[in-house]
């Protein structure tokens, strides 16, 4: 079995235990209620061009609660692995589920998305866990070409970045490999 695969299996079998500041799974901050200004600011540059949404991640379910409350937005579709953070997002979501404005698919981004169609999104927000230590700084980077096959041809994308302060030069060289020119 591919390393990768026991990763994400070891991943799902772990509780997701919600506190008063985070998200944990498998002892891992997966997210934080002080990111929520951030989240915001993601969220309105996800829905900016309206019409459809793709989030990847659902953590504490902040970002998504921003593009809800878009006017702009026509769909939001959310691609979320942790069967716990699903429930979660079906207990805090279930009027814009039931709607069909809001959709939840279950499996990892890998798995799902390339079950979406080319050229469908208006807008794409990337926020998933690193599944481990290792790859904290660039699990993100192989989403970047599905991210630009997904998208309108005028279409947004953002995601969490680790990075302090600016897009450093090979993660740049990345985006551009991946199609992005701005």
């Amino acid at each position: 079995m591919p390393k990768n695969d026991s990763l994400k299996k070891e991943w799902l079998k772990n509780k997701a235990i919600y506190t008063d500041e985070s998200l944990l799974i498998k002892g891992w901050q997966v997210m934080q209620y002080w990111e929520d200004n951030y989240m915001k600011d993601l969220a309105e540059i996800a829905t900016s061009k309206g019409g459809k949404v793709l989030e990847l991640g659902f953590g504490l379910g902040i970002s998504a609660g921003y593009i809800q409350k878009s006017k702009k937005i026509e769909t939001h579709t959310i691609i979320e692995a942790h069967p716990e953070v699903i429930k979660r997002a079906f207990d805090m979501f279930n009027t814009q589920l039931t709607s069909g404005k809001m959709q939840l698919m279950q499996g990892f981004w890998e798995n799902v998305s390339p079950l979406l169609k080319d050229n469908s999104f208006d807008g794409i927000l990337f926020d998933t866990s690193p599944l481990n230590q290792e790859t904290v700084f660039f699990h993100y980077f192989p989403f970047f070409k599905e991210a630009y096959r997904l998208l309108k041809k005028d279409g947004v994308f953002t995601y969490f970045s680790d990075e302090p302060t600016e897009i450093s030069p090979e993660h740049m060289k990345l985006l551009i490999k991946a199609g992005f020119t701005k």
